[in-house]
């Protein structure tokens, strides 16, 4: 890797599931906006934690601890490799003790499992997109992809777009309609996901504004409290969760 990220940098070897070759990894743990401002630039092109063996060239996704902070949209995340909300209560609540007294008014944090999730939260908020919501989306566009044989490992939020109301629906989305003639409108705004299969096939994938206000309302029943600062962690697991309390009633 050429491009460097100032900050706080661990050198560390990793050996090839596949040929056992041994080649050199450069981690970065601190991407702090303050000190290396290119770093949200570099996080969301996502080149930095993709791992490709020099003799074989199988890819891997890497992650090892880092810390992300930008003052300016008020946002610090802490990825805990392979952290999950359905066993991640204990680490949670240990970095909230460590964060208390010093939280700055207004902080959003959050804990993330992957650069993925990492990418994610990033996203949202310079959206100005709740994540919760975001996260709840995930269930019914992982399920459709299950329903046609697909095994997924997860999925990640991309961004919006606006698509011609004149063209063809999009095949990729997963559109509902709100209505009597229940007939979706195509010219709403597309809510993009990429969704990773475990044979490592990604798969771009969306729902229209429907569905995701749809997740909105959902959110909005749950009464869960306002964001209140501290570390908190919303992923796939909680989703279902989610939409499993949401069916019992």
């Amino acid at each position: 890797m050429e491009e460097k990220i100032p900050g706080l940098i661990r050198h560390s070897w990793s050996k090839c599931m596949q040929c056992g070759t041994l080649s050199q990894l450069e981690e970065y743990h601190g991407l702090d906006l303050t000190r290396s401002p290119e770093g949200k630039e570099l996080l969301l092109k996502g080149e930095f934690f993709q791992w490709r063996c020099p003799k074989c060239g199988l890819e891997a996704d890497t992650a090892w601890p880092c810390w992300y902070y930008d003052p300016e949209a008020r946002l610090g995340i802490s990825l805990v490799p392979g952290i999950e909300s359905s066993a991640g209560e204990e680490a949670v609540q240990a970095m909230n003790r460590s964060l208390e007294g010093l939280s700055q008014p207004g902080m959003t944090h959050r804990v993330a499992g992957s650069f993925y999730a990492m990418q994610e939260a990033v996203r949202a908020k310079d959206m100005g997109l709740d994540d919760r919501t975001l996260q709840l989306v995930k269930p019914l566009i992982i399920g459709q992809l299950q329903s046609h044989g697909e095994v997924v490992w997860n999925g990640f939020f991309q961004g919006v777009s606006t698509p011609d109301p004149e063209e063809e629906p999009l095949h990729a989305v997963l559109y509902a309609a709100i209505g009597p003639d229940e007939t979706p409108e195509y010219g709403q705004p597309i809510y993009w996901y990429d969704v990773h299969l475990t044979n490592r096939k990604v798969v771009r994938t969306g729902v229209n504004q429907v569905v995701f206000q749809m997740c909105q309302g959902m959110l909005e029943k749950l009464e869960l409290p306002p964001d209140d600062g501290r570390f908190h962690l919303y992923d796939l697991n909680w989703a279902i969760d989610c939409h499993n309390r949401a069916q019992q009633g």
